[in-house]
């Protein structure tokens, strides 16, 4: 696709590549994974009738006589009979003959009667009252929060099935780069690099390697070769235009790439690629990114992203509306990307807007997608948070 429209490339993005590999990894190591295929209860939930209180397990009306007390983990052999109770800590297993759990607080002790009031089957959580064996927990593409990982360890599994985490080899292009120091001289320092890594990991990528290339086109074909065994993306900043200090599109043609993704019709972020390398059997995403920061961070948030997703079996984001405060242009047939803040759906661009520029975007909690031409005050747009 040559110049198509945002919502054109961001579909070409989720849907060129298909998931990686299942991998089995502790529940420790599931959090914020995605599995692979429907994880089920191996159990009941509860596995018996359990206590919901702390308290007595009682048989019959009272008051009742203390026999004794439910030890916790443990299933008791005591059967109660009509008068009798059993002391119980909230997720006890429910004795025998028990027909109601009298809370602590709903009931007096004394002399080792206990007396109070209590309905029928006040208290007791049914077997399975949670899940039953069987049921599906959690659907494939599902991302493992810690409170999920906690509900499959409570259903039996020590380990699940997780989409591999692709893995990616980033190369920052442009011999006016500068890593430290003030930038003198016509030198610029680099302002990708800090943040590039942490935002694909968040994105759920595995850093394989990241490196700084001069302005070499040998030199660029070089290194890149040295990755490919090992990685299922390549991303690149910067030299993505048709200048003559260039190289990526040459690199591409070098690999004998497929072009998915050839510039967009958004600002910033047009000058982005996205194409397929194929490689000993294997498809690898390449995504070019431009070298303005502001630039960058849209296009891999537009594209990058949801690419990204598809990797890992992740169902795409629908994205939300906001109201824009204040009137928002386009450049003539082009989307737009603005930084800003939302609040209760109302979207506030921030100051500094320029593709080159950081100071907004920092500031901003995502981008809102302005649709081409004039957009008053008032009007909708899409919010692609940075979360």
């Amino acid at each position: 696709m040559r110049e198509g429209s945002w919502d054109q490339a961001c579909a070409l993005a989720s849907q060129s590549f298909m998931p990686l590999h299942s991998q089995t990894v502790s529940l420790a190591d599931s959090i914020d994974r995605y599995l692979s295929q429907d994880v089920l209860s191996l159990c009941d939930l509860p596995a018996f009738e359990t206590s919901a209180m702390d308290g007595w397990a009682v048989s019959g009306d009272g008051p009742w006589k203390l026999i004794g007390e439910v030890a916790t983990g443990k299933t008791s052999a005591e059967v109660l009979h009509y008068g009798q109770c059993l002391a119980i800590a909230t997720g006890g297993v429910i004795p025998a003959g028990t027909t109601s759990v009298i809370p602590w607080e709903s009931a007096v002790e004394k002399d080792g009667q206990v007396s109070g009031e209590i309905d029928l089957g006040a208290n007791i959580r049914p077997a399975g009252m949670e899940s039953k064996k069987d049921d599906v927990l959690a659907k494939a593409g599902t991302r493992v929060s810690p409170p999920m990982a906690g509900l499959f360890a409570a259903a039996g599994h020590d380990a699940i099935n997780v989409i591999a985490q692709p893995r990616v080899a980033i190369f920052f292009l442009g011999d006016e780069l500068i890593h430290s120091g003030i930038p003198v001289g016509g030198a610029i320092r680099d302002a990708l690099g800090p943040q590039l890594p942490a935002v694909l990991r968040k994105m759920g990528c595995t850093i394989s390697s990241f490196q700084f290339v001069k302005d070499d086109l040998s030199v660029l074909n070089s290194e890149i070769a040295k990755t490919l065994d090992s990685v299922d993306l390549v991303i690149t900043t910067g030299g993505t235009a048709d200048g003559p200090r260039d190289f990526v599109k040459p690199a591409l043609k070098n690999l004998d790439a497929e072009m998915i993704i050839d510039c967009v019709k958004v600002r910033p972020g047009y000058h982005v690629l996205l194409a397929r390398v194929s490689h000993q059997a294997r498809e690898i995403a390449f995504l070019a990114l431009p070298g303005n920061p502001q630039s960058a961070l849209a296009a891999l948030y537009s594209f990058g992203n949801p690419l990204i997703k598809s990797f890992l079996g992740a169902s795409q984001d629908q994205l939300a509306e906001v109201e824009i405060t204040t009137a928002l242009t386009t450049p003539e047939g082009f989307s737009r990307l603005v930084p800003g803040t939302i609040n209760a759906k109302e979207f506030t661009p921030t100051a500094y807007l320029g593709s080159a520029m950081l100071r907004g975007v920092a500031h901003a909690q995502g981008f809102a997608l302005i649709s081409p031409g004039v957009n008053q005050a008032g009007s909708t747009a899409h919010w692609i948070a940075f979360n």
